[in-house]
């Protein structure tokens, strides 16, 4: 999912029609791809009676920075200037992202084909 900031880093560092167009297909690959497995691993390892609570859960914490990031990015831009919010939205976007990796169990995720999880 780090893959979904490189676009606006890249828009923010004044690149190409072209390679933003590029960065944005990739990052939606990448992206599609990320949400696969996301289902496939929510669906096997929560409970079927949980499975509610916790994708209301995901829903609602995936979607709480927008509007604060959607009010707050005005300001910094008048503060700092568009092209650096860009690139620095994308980079802080992109480590959060990437922080989940630091977790053991989640990086070792496994799949039983069998039906047990």
């Amino acid at each position: 999912m780090a893959l979904a900031a490189v676009p606006l880093i890249l828009l923010g560092a004044g690149a190409s029609t072209f390679l933003l167009a590029a960065a944005a297909f990739v990052a939606g690959v990448a992206s599609e791809f990320f949400t696969v497995v996301w289902e496939t691993v929510h669906n096997t390892h929560v409970p079927e009676r949980l499975l509610s609570r916790v994708g209301a859960h995901d829903e609602f914490w995936s979607f709480v920075p927008v509007p604060i990031g959607q009010l707050s990015t005005p300001a910094l831009a008048a503060a700092f200037g568009t092209a650096a919010v860009a690139v620095t939205g994308g980079g802080v976007a992109a480590v959060v992202m990437l922080v989940p990796l630091l977790v053991p169990s989640l990086r070792r995720i496994e799949i039983n084909r069998n039906g047990e999880t």
